[in-house]
């Protein structure tokens, strides 16, 4: 049976010179395996359209018990920029895409977080002050995830305890406690929408941003390692 799809790109990798298997979200099928092929000398258009996070749709022969379907079409949707001309946002772009790829693991649809990471996404091409979206994207995201931070950030509870997803009276509630400055930072990011100003020192949003990942791998099995981790805080480190 012949499908249509919107889809978004999380990882490709190639299978032979002139084919690529891309893993992507999509809209009406939750996540899948796409074979690509043709990618020869006219590669250009289906290589951008198999961008990290990209926003495609794609045309494929739906086989059920098949784990790859075979794709017959793919195009970048209109409108539909690339991330990548500018470096920071392309090394965003790369972390978010592994996150994702590490994260979303359903074979089955659910339309709203679908449109929740891609209108995320659309919002985050068309702003110029970008050091604070992948903190607010992926606490946001956990609320789907089923790890949505809980509790409150009190006088009486100023710490966040990774490993319990909840702010807590006691600096020793697990061994993944963040410190007081750390936990009023979560606090503020929980609080905050995309377009809020919010004052966090770089050094305390590197902690974030790490304190972020162990947060999604205590909380999701067999999550392992973020290779493109230490390029973000590379990049972040002015």
């Amino acid at each position: 049976m012949e499908s249509t799809t919107e889809a978004l790109i999380l990882r490709k990798v190639p299978y032979s010179g002139s084919s690529m298997i891309a893993s992507a979200y999509t809209r009406d099928f939750g996540l899948m395996s796409f074979m690509i092929r043709g990618l020869g000398k006219k590669r250009g258009s289906k290589l951008s359209a198999l961008e990290p996070l990209a926003l495609v749709d794609i045309t494929f022969h739906y086989r059920e018990k098949y784990d790859v379907q075979t794709v017959k079409e793919i195009h970048v949707k209109s409108g539909e920029g690339s991330l990548f001309y500018d470096p920071v946002k392309g090394s965003i772009t790369l972390f978010l895409a592994e996150m994702l790829y590490k994260s979303l693991r359903e074979e089955s649809p659910d339309e709203e977080l679908f449109n929740y990471v891609s209108s995320a996404l659309h919002y985050f091409k068309s702003i110029t002050s970008h050091t604070l979206f992948h903190l607010l994207f992926l606490t946001k995201l956990t609320r789907f995830l089923g790890f949505f931070p809980k509790g409150e950030h009190l006088s009486s509870t100023p710490y966040f305890d990774l490993q319990n997803g909840i702010f807590t009276g006691n600096r020793n509630n697990s061994l993944h406690t963040l410190d007081r400055d750390e936990s009023a930072a979560v606090a503020s990011i929980i609080k905050s929408e995309y377009d809020t100003e919010i004052k966090i020192a770089t050094s305390t949003r590197r902690e974030i941003l790490k304190a972020l990942v162990e947060y999604y791998r205590l909380h999701l099995e067999g999550f392992g390692e973020v290779k493109s981790l230490p390029v973000l805080m590379e990049v972040f480190s002015d």
